[in-house]
């Protein structure tokens, strides 16, 4: 059985030592690019390995994977205050989304410097043109849903 520091041999020493902290796909694809390098009796070890890395990797997926009532549910509105105004698709995905928002705000503007705070609008409005229908249309499902139900009871004055 050859060691993978054999294979990687030609490649600095700290590309193979960290290996483990790569992410799954270029790990993937780093095992299929050496895989005719190896020993015939090991490449069936790493046809394995490789099946197995996916499989987690599908896994790990699906489970983060939310779908549309649990996003929906986990982002609706607690606070009596925030039924005031109805809700659109618009103001609903802010809350649906807002991690996708605020990475594409992060990504597209200098969140340290206050100075760009007024940019933020229309890198809002930017993210909001680019969200796919789907999105578009969940959104607006649960601001119709939203707008339905109001306020939990437990929020109302007596």
């Amino acid at each position: 059985m050859s060691d993978w520091k054999e294979v990687y041999s030609e490649l600095s020493p700290p590309m193979w030592e960290g290996f483990c902290g790569i992410a799954p796909n270029l790990r993937v694809a780093i095992r299929r690019e050496f895989l005719p390098h190896l020993d015939p009796e090991d490449q069936d070890d790493e046809i394995a390995i490789i099946q197995h890395i996916l499989a987690v990797t599908r896994r790990s997926w699906a489970e983060s994977c939310e779908g549309e009532d649990a996003r929906e549910e986990k982002s609706c509105p607690t606070k009596a205050g925030d039924y005031k105004k109805a809700f659109m698709a618009f103001t609903a995905a802010q809350r649906i989304f807002k991690e996708e928002m605020d990475a594409y705000d992060r990504e597209r503007r200098d969140t340290k410097d206050p100075k760009t705070i007024g940019q933020r609008n229309r890198i809002i409005q930017q993210w909001w043109e680019s969200v796919s229908d789907e999105r578009k249309a969940e959104a607006g499902r649960a601001a119709e849903k939203w707008n339905k139900l109001g306020a939990p009871k437990e929020t109302h004055d007596l």
